[in-house]
């Protein structure tokens, strides 16, 4: 890990870390990792004891890898429906979050929060995106807000992993909001105040990144991997097809133990192949292109780029592109492909769901969530909020799934959840009131979970109400958890939130 790469002028680091890393340069522990390789394919596998040496098991035992990523849902919550009723360790879930019941003792729920320095009532959802992460207001016409706290850990892992980071989004739509650059709309991480990162919305480019990104002399995106990858696609071969001898050959040196971990994650990976080609079937032909004679093609022609319908949305529809991507994410975890994830589930504003057919919602999101104290809006928008709590809830417990060390890859991350917005009615960053529902009287704020212990370092398992403590003090926190000594960060981060870690 290392902290002297950032430059960022509302980040700055402990000075005595900052001295130390200077006189020693931390270099990441890698441990040896088992890696199957083939023409068009390069697997890396979860950490498999079997083949660790003493000190590399003692060393990853000691200090697991620890993943964070940041969940964006867009236009704001119904808060009646979203803020439970009591906090502590004994509180109630919300109807909106009731499908996190399974992983609710590795789950932290907050009301209280605030993050004013993002607030803009004229560009909320234009400029919301970037401050959930940066804690920073967008400014225009140039493009300028700050570094997002997923950046932050990223680039202080350096080259720990293959893929730095990935950003991935369900949607291509953007829109420019009173004027300000779209990129805010559709970006949530940044490397820098002038540097977005846009996410990717296409699953096929997505299961590529991961599972062959490497030719077979090791060169990313080299011109013969992308040929052979483009042959595997037209002939519709598994990734898994071309790797299974060295897989076979490696399971015999395994224990028991790790040859079901492995048999897992094989399987999962085929299954997330699968339910790629199903979400984007007809990017692909179903059958391998052939030359006159009847021969297979040997460069086949292959459609490029995300194909989307009139709403931005890739081919498939949202639950099952949704359903791919959190396919996708965890099993990037799961091999430790990345260990920072960005992801946007939709954006906001405009640029959110035109209609949500499959909860039989023919009204577009965005105006919803304009409710004006509306009840029976409200109770349209808590039915969105679950349906996308769901979703969320399914990743997390795919992860819980997966054993690491004493515990899981759940375990073994940061999993933290927000919108642009509070309220999509107030465009507010904080407290709202809802006068038309009196009998409502939870601690509202900014919506926030968080999922995963860190390795044990967060207290979970309860909900927590602060008084309109700055969200960029939660991320002090998060980083230093992260074992990232920020001091400062944003607009308002000053120090680090009490009573959330060990």
């Amino acid at each position: 890990m290392s902290i002297t790469r950032i430059r960022d002028k509302n980040v700055t680091f402990d000075a005595k870390a900052l001295a130390a890393e200077r006189r020693n340069p931390r270099r990441p522990l890698v441990t040896r990792r088992a890696i199957l390789r083939a023409a068009a394919a390069s697997i890396t596998l979860p950490v498999l004891e079997s083949l660790l040496t003493r000190s590399e098991a003692r060393a990853q035992a000691a200090s697991p890898p620890i993943r964070f990523l940041s969940w964006y849902l867009p236009c704001g919550v119904w808060g009646p429906s979203w803020f439970p009723a009591d906090t502590g360790v004994n509180y109630t879930l919300s109807s909106t979050l009731a499908s996190l019941a399974p992983v609710k003792s590795k789950l932290l729920v907050f009301s209280g929060i605030q993050n004013t320095p993002a607030v803009n009532p004229q560009g909320s959802h234009g400029c919301g995106a970037p401050g959930m992460t940066t804690c920073m207001q967008g400014q225009k016409p140039q493009i300028q807000v700050g570094i997002s706290v997923d950046q932050v850990y990223a680039q202080s892992l350096g080259t720990a992993t293959v893929i730095p980071s990935m950003q991935i989004s369900g949607t291509t739509s953007t829109f420019s909001d009173t004027s300000y650059p779209s990129v805010y709309n559709g970006t949530t991480s940044w490397a820098s105040a002038t540097q977005p990162l846009p996410p990717v919305s296409n699953p096929a480019t997505i299961f590529n990144q991961i599972f062959a990104n490497t030719s077979p002399s090791g060169d990313a995106g080299s011109a013969d991997a992308s040929a052979a990858l483009a042959m595997r696609k037209a002939l519709r071969k598994s990734v898994l097809d071309e790797v299974t001898g060295e897989a076979n050959s490696l399971v015999a040196r395994l224990g028991t133990t790790d040859r079901l971990k492995v048999d897992e994650y094989l399987t999962s990976v085929r299954a997330a192949e699968l339910a790629v080609e199903a979400s984007m079937s007809n990017t692909v032909s179903t059958c391998a292109p052939v030359n006159a004679d009847g021969g297979v093609m040997t460069s086949p022609s292959l459609p490029t780029g995300p194909l989307t319908n009139g709403n931005g949305y890739p081919i498939a529809d949202p639950p099952t592109l949704t359903a791919t991507m959190i396919q996708l994410m965890a099993l990037a975890f799961q091999c430790d492909a990345t260990r920072v994830i960005n992801y946007q589930q939709m954006n906001g504003g405009h640029s959110s769901y035109s209609s949500l057919p499959w909860l039989n919602i023919d009204q577009d999101h965005h105006g919803l969530s304009h409710h004006n104290g509306n009840v029976a809006t409200g109770a349209l928008l808590a039915q969105i909020e679950a349906w996308e709590i769901s979703m969320f809830s399914s990743f997390l417990q795919k992860l819980n799934a997966m054993p690491e060390g004493s515990g899981t890859v759940l375990d073994n991350s940061i999993i933290f959840l927000s919108n642009e917005i509070s309220d999509g009615n107030a465009h507010n960053q904080g407290t709202t009131t809802y006068s038309t529902v009196p009998t409502f009287t939870a601690a509202t704020g900014k919506p926030i979970l968080i999922a995963g212990t860190a390795g044990g370092k967060l207290i979970t398992g309860q909900q927590i109400s602060y008084n309109a403590e700055p969200q960029a003090n939660l991320f002090i926190t998060l980083l230093n958890t992260l074992g990232v000594p920020t001091t400062t960060f944003g607009a308002a981060g000053t120090a680090p939130l009490t009573g959330l870690t060990a």
